[in-house]
């Protein structure tokens, strides 16, 4: 089995703060995050998580995003 890439880059001797929030998204979008979730976890183990997968997409994309902030 393949190892799945680590959830998060905080510090180590640090637990990362979570926010619960609801958020809309197109049904399309939502069943191809879910399909990708669950096929996530059939590869590397673990439960499907939707929200896990968000979060590594934004991690991914965190200096395109900021630059946004940046103007």
């Amino acid at each position: 089995m393949k190892k799945r890439p680590p959830a998060s880059k905080s510090r180590p001797d640090q637990e990362p703060t979570y926010k619960t929030t609801g958020i809309n998204l197109p049904a399309d979008i939502w069943e191809l995050l879910n399909r990708v979730a669950f096929e996530r976890a059939k590869k590397f183990g673990g439960r499907p998580s939707v929200s896990g997968l968000l979060v590594e997409l934004v991690q991914r994309h965190r200096k395109e995003l900021e630059k946004e902030l940046g103007g």
